[in-house]
């Protein structure tokens, strides 16, 4: 049976990349804050100020910001939470498929994306790989694509952005020059990514979000002395900074210190419990740590979240054969892939490994 590592670069990509390293709860962290910073920084007004479309996508961190702010854009089916088309926007971010069969639907020219790219990582990867949409704008809050065709998003744009905050405190503008870097390396601008980085390091050295965005860069890049300088300097700042906790997971992880890894996780999985990508990584990192009850936990979690959003469950049920299987318990190794099968939206490759392992299971155990 192949190795599970091997399974996750080859397959489908519901797989985590490097670069996802902050989280969806560095929102919540931010939010805590005190009330008097400035709220162009926890709001995408900025973005929602020059953004015009005519058919519009966007993820559900965006929905309530252009209900209260850019109306003009919506349908009236995005008005109503209920509404398939709400629905389905939600999941899309999630599933490519799902994504493709909207855009056939109703041709967007423009993608409106708010929040951390690590609660879109599966659309945005996709969006990268195909190339046929192109980033227009990023600030520390959004990113918005425009179809093919588009002028793409350069230095010289985020001066404006800059322009808002020249006033305020080094840290606030630390801050933005961090969280758009963020962005930019989760759209594969390293380069400029790195220049904000050094910006936001001449501001404020010690915000915890700068330097975990310097190890984000690193961590990228396969450097992983710089980024263990990085990650631990963040969490020196604030032992329970959720970004940093996510970035070193994944370097313990890329460092093959898999026990390591696997002991971060579970703090993050802790405070963090019900987040997709989260868990899915710590499937990943509990398998190569031998520890298959705690990666057929995260899967079973993550099976009962993605049928109860419709969304494909397959690909969690090939993992989860494998984890049965690596555990030696056969028949529910060949019931998880039994479901696998079940799922139409299995891709054939997919579905012809299900059936080996199924057939390889039963010869073995005698079922």
């Amino acid at each position: 049976m192949p190795r599970l590592p091997d399974f996750f670069r080859t397959h489908r990509p519901l797989v985590l990349g490097l670069l996802a390293s902050v989280v969806v709860a560095a929102a919540v962290v931010w939010y805590l804050r005190p009330a008097r910073r400035d709220p162009l920084l926890d709001t995408p007004e900025l973005a929602l100020q020059s953004l015009q479309a005519k058919a519009l996508y966007f993820n559900g961190r965006a929905r309530p910001w252009l209900l209260s702010k850019r109306p003009d854009l919506l349908t009236p089916e995005d008005h109503d939470e209920n509404s398939a088309r709400t629905r389905n926007f939600l999941q899309a971010v999630q599933n490519t498929k799902l994504f493709r069969e909207l855009d056939h639907q109703y041709h967007f020219d423009v993608l409106f994306l708010v929040g951390d790219p690590s609660e879109y990582k599966p659309l945005l990867e996709h969006l990268l790989d195909r190339k046929d949409w192109t980033v227009i704008y990023a600030d520390h809050t959004s990113i918005v694509f425009q179809r093919e065709g588009g002028k793409p998003w350069s230095p010289a744009d985020f001066e404006k952005i800059k322009a808002h905050f020249a006033a305020k405190p080094k840290e606030e503008q630390a801050e933005v020059l961090a969280q758009t870097a963020v962005r930019l390396l989760a759209v594969h601008q390293e380069e400029a990514g790195k220049a904000l980085l050094d910006e936001a390091m001449q501001l404020d050295a010690h915000q915890p979000l700068v330097s975990n965005g310097l190890a984000t860069y690193y961590l990228g890049r396969g450097e992983w002395r710089e980024a263990w300088t990085a990650v631990e300097s963040a969490l020196f700042a604030d032992h329970n900074f959720l970004p940093a906790l996510a970035t070193k997971t994944q370097l313990l992880y890329g460092m093959k210190r898999f026990s390591e890894a696997y002991d971060v996780s579970k703090d993050l999985i802790e405070k963090v419990p019900d987040d997709p990508n989260i868990l899915f990584y710590h499937a990943k990192i509990a398998h190569e740590a031998h520890a298959y009850k705690g990666e057929i936990a995260a899967l079973e979690k993550l099976i009962a979240q993605a049928d109860a959003d419709g969304r494909p469950i397959g690909g969690y049920q090939l993992y989860l054969g494998q984890a049965y299987a690596a555990t030696g318990d056969a028949q529910r190794a060949v019931d998880a892939f039994m479901m696998a099968l079940d799922d139409p939206d299995l891709p054939d490759d997919q579905r012809s490994y299900a059936r080996e392992s199924i057939t390889r299971i039963k010869q073995r155990a005698g079922l």
